[in-house]
């Protein structure tokens, strides 16, 4: 389409977007008079002075029990957008657009003026993108509400509604999980990011609680006589709001009633019409005029002095740190592949951990950098709450373990470390017999293994990474590495040749105490025992440089899983190293189930590299610290 027809066209299209509510209104209304038992005046004025005032008083609560789950919804949406605004401001703010924009109409652009209003720290166009995800996700959440409700009690006015309601839950379930596996969705140049499980479950419940309750207020409304019990009316409010919401009409007046006179055909016009005006009253009415005068006076929302909430407290002191500040001095090497995965170093006091943030979970990998066991777990769980994920530690020691037990997390064990003492390792005795063997036929072969000079040969060592993913499938991620050059500049790395030719490769993270075997990279063809060598030859350094631990890394350990990555534990094995247990631990089962699936996912599909500087993750932290920077003050 030319770009001058587009121009002359989005007039109109504006024209249309605003006028269409509006005719959508008068349509239903004028289908209303002409279908509909319309009551008189006088005979609507008896109605509404029929009801008790315990029935005014039930609404105005189930009212306020409705709003107060729309402000934690809006919470959760802080949450997902990184705001830093989530607090009782934000769900108040957030109370009051909801309010606002029901009964003015025009929702996308009344609610995100009214947050930018109530909110000073919130810009106009942050604003409007929490709009658009509280509309986009309650629409969401009340297609999960309408099939559950159509499943339960399904009107029996309308037949097949039942099947309706399984095909909107289903749908549902297949979004969820489409969310899961494809957490970034991208709209042309726009990239946007699905809310993680745990943010869409809280959504889902305070939708849930939100269109309760305001049934509710609803069904206390009604006058005496009318026959409807509270779950029908539920259920039919519920298929009604969603049809004005869709409407775009302001308070959805039209729609709502047309669509509830439909579904409850049993009730009497006249007697549901004026419980819906009182309705009207109390649940659009009151709380638009409250938002009115928060609008007019933006400084009654202002937040009082208050003490500090456990999570905040347990978030004092917290500070990020790019990947590259993990001391030298850290317990566990292999922290060091947060450099390549996108983790950092997350202080919470004097305790360290290092820190992977994924959609779905905060999972803090290995043991704490430093500090105290029992203190790591009540931050972590805060800074989890506080992004709308799981919190978790992987991969951590029995010492955690048994402190995350003490502390009522769940804990199960997921792996075996193969760990052993370079300065006693020798290749004699029963159990490395098998070792000697691979050794020799490397030896026989003219292999040699090495350190590697200053100046790596990357071309080569990069021709034989493709080779090898090429002949066992692409490199997995995440929690394991994969080449790079950069990434390489901070490890160990050994070549394995005969001659002129590579036939393998391998990389240790280096601690001051402890090595961990990374990367290893066999050419296809290469002799038998590369792999060993390389590894003898790593473990021979290793002792050199005074090293009192070498691990080579962990395999699967629960009984689930012990059949996995055979070949890699018999490789092991043949070096008889100590076998330690690793653990996941998590605050429950669910976020320790939904933790470990979406680790699962990134290791098998890890996101695109990142390349490192050649100075590696030193080099490195000018530009995360420029990044952390930035992402502090959007």
């Amino acid at each position: 389409m030319p770009s001058s027809l587009r121009s002359a066209l989005r007039p109109a299209a504006r024209l249309l977007r605003l006028t269409l509510p509006l005719a959508v209104m008068g349509v239903c209304f004028w289908v209303l008079h002409t279908r509909a038992a319309l009551p008189a005046l006088p005979e609507l004025t008896a109605a509404l002075g029929s009801l008790a005032p315990w029935q005014w008083a039930g609404a105005l609560l189930a009212t306020a029990a409705s709003f107060a789950a729309l402000g934690r919804y809006d919470s959760v949406a802080h949450r997902h957008l990184g705001t830093g605004l989530d607090g009782p401001s934000a769900r108040r703010a957030g109370m009051a657009a909801i309010a606002f924009s029901q009964t003015a109409g025009f929702g996308m652009l009344t609610g995100a003026y009214a947050r930018w209003r109530l909110l000073p720290g919130l810009r106009a166009a942050a604003a409007g993108r929490l709009t658009a995800l509280v509309a986009a996700t309650f629409l969401y959440a009340l297609a999960a509400i309408c099939g559950l409700v159509l499943l339960a009690a399904p009107p029996p006015s309308v037949p097949g509604l039942r099947l309706t309601g399984a095909l909107l839950l289903l749908l549902c379930v297949l979004l969820a999980a489409y969310s899961f596996l494809r957490p970034d969705l991208r709209l042309g140049r726009l990239r946007l990011r699905w809310p993680s499980l745990p943010a869409t479950a809280a959504l889902a419940v305070w939708a849930l609680a939100d269109v309760a309750a305001a049934g509710t207020a609803l069904w206390l409304l009604l006058p005496g006589g009318t026959g409807v019990a509270w779950l029908p009316l539920l259920t039919a409010y519920a298929l009604a709001l969603g049809v004005a919401i869709l409407s775009s009409a302001p308070a959805g007046a039209g729609p709502l009633e047309l669509t509830l006179l439909a579904l409850l055909p049993m009730a009497p016009d006249a007697a549901l019409l004026a419980g819906l005006l009182a309705f009207r009253l109390v649940y659009y009415a009151l709380p638009a005029a409250l938002a009115g005068a928060l609008l007019a006076w933006p400084r009654l929302l202002q937040p009082r002095a208050a003490a500090a909430r456990p999570a905040e407290a347990a978030l004092l002191g917290s500070q990020r740190r790019p990947a590259s500040a993990l001391p030298a001095a850290r317990p566990c090497a292999e922290t060091a592949v947060i450099a390549q995965n996108g983790g950092y170093l997350q202080a919470f006091g004097l305790n360290q951990l290092a820190l992977l943030d994924t959609p779905q979970a905060s999972v803090a990998l290995f043991d704490p950098v430093s500090g105290l066991a029992g203190e790591v777990f009540a931050p972590l769980a805060a800074h989890a709450r506080g992004r709308n994920a799981a919190a978790c530690l992987y991969k951590c020691s029995p010492r955690i373990a048994q402190a995350a037990r003490q502390s009522g997390w769940r804990v199960l064990r997921i792996a075996e470390e193969a760990v052993l003492d370079p300065q006693r390792f020798s290749g004699s005795g029963s159990a490395r017999r098998q070792l000697r063997r691979k050794l020799r036929h490397a030896e026989k072969a003219g292999l040699h293994a090495a350190p590697a000079g200053p100046m790596l040969p990357l071309p080569q060592m990069a021709a034989l990474d493709a080779a090898w993913q090429r002949s066992h499938g692409p490199a997995r991620g995440t929690t394991m590495g994969r080449f790079e050059p950069g990434y390489l500049a901070d490890q160990a790395v050994f070549l394995a040749a005969r001659g002129p030719r590579l036939d393998g490769f391998a990389s240790f993270h280096r601690a001051e105490g402890e090595w961990c075997l990374d990367l290893i990279r066999i050419c296809p063809g290469a002799p038998d025992g590369t792999g060993h060598a390389l590894v003898c030859a790593g473990i021979a350094a290793a002792a050199e440089a005074g090293v009192a631990r070498l691990s080579l890394a962990a395999v699967p350990g629960h009984r689930l899983t012990r059949g996995l990555d055979r070949g890699l534990r018999r490789f092991k094995t043949c070096f008889a190293p100590r076998w330690e247990p690793r653990y996941a631990v998590a605050p429950s089962w669910p976020a320790l189930a939904l933790a470990l699936a979406d680790l699962t996912r990134l290791v098998h599909s890890p996101p695109p590299l990142r390349p490192l500087p050649p100075g590696g993750a030193a080099a490195h932290n000018e530009v995360e610290e420029n990044e952390i920077a930035l992402a502090r003050t959007a």
